[in-house]
């Protein structure tokens, strides 16, 4: 009669994320953040291009881009860029993260795999003086977003909104014919509370076309709204995971 070993998830040796991550477990605390958001309409076809099938597009189409340093966080000072399709899953708005950049090697292992963000490093500054924020991201020293509020002016907190995210989380197979072992949509819906903002006049634009980080297959027609605001957040744990 076989003996089956007594090895529980529990207690597995594997140096694995889930068993030894190389950085501390969700949630996260980031208090003082400064966030600049722009929001700008954009073109269907793209924006059907990149949505997983459970979600669908908004209408108008618009996407979203945050450039944001997070000054305190259990890794240390860290800044994040990323990019959002503004869409819908079931009647809910969400925003789909298409492209994300940060500056923290020890940010960048955990975003990819607990939160799902798909993470480049590179290069993220946020500039803000009197009466303007600048914004530039830039991989491998090729600028991909150089975004800009001017004209600032204040605005009550409870007029600013950041609407859940939605992230793919994956985890690559080592098997022929099978892409991943893990493919999984993600909800997360940290909570934001406003100290400071500001809006005015916004401008972006995607300097690059390189394929490597296509932050410019969104393009911008036209600015919907541009704020920049110092908040308290996090990176909580998922609200939701979904199969693929």
């Amino acid at each position: 009669m076989p003996e089956y070993g007594r090895l529980g998830q529990d207690i597995l040796p594997h140096t694995s994320p889930a068993v030894a991550p190389l950085y501390p477990r969700a949630p996260w605390s980031l208090p003082g953040a400064r966030v600049l958001k722009i929001v700008y309409e954009t073109d269907a076809a793209p924006v059907l291009e990149w949505l997983p099938p459970r979600l669908s597009r908004s209408a108008p189409p618009y996407a979203i881009v945050t450039v944001a340093q997070y000054p305190e966080s259990p890794v240390g000072p860290f800044s994040l860029a990323a990019q959002y399709i503004g869409c819908r899953a079931g009647m809910f708005v969400r925003a789909f993260t298409h492209q994300a950049v940060t500056d923290s090697t020890a940010a960048l292992i955990a975003l990819r795999e607990v939160w799902g963000f798909p993470c480049m490093p590179g290069d993220v500054d946020l500039d803000a003086g009197t009466n303007r924020v600048l914004a530039t991201v830039a991989l491998n020293g090729v600028p991909l977003v150089e975004a800009s509020l001017m004209d600032t002016g204040p605005i009550d907190g409870d007029s600013v909104r950041f609407d859940p995210m939605l992230n793919v989380r994956t985890a690559p197979s080592l098997e022929e014919g099978k892409q991943h072992d893990l493919l999984q949509i993600l909800q997360i819906d940290p909570e934001v509370v406003v100290k400071e903002s500001l809006r005015g006049t916004g401008s972006i634009r995607f300097p690059s076309s390189a394929l490597s980080a296509p932050w410019h297959l969104l393009p911008v027609r036209n600015v919907i709204s541009c704020v920049f605001c110092t908040v308290d957040t996090e990176l909580p744990k998922a609200r939701f995971v979904l199969p693929y």
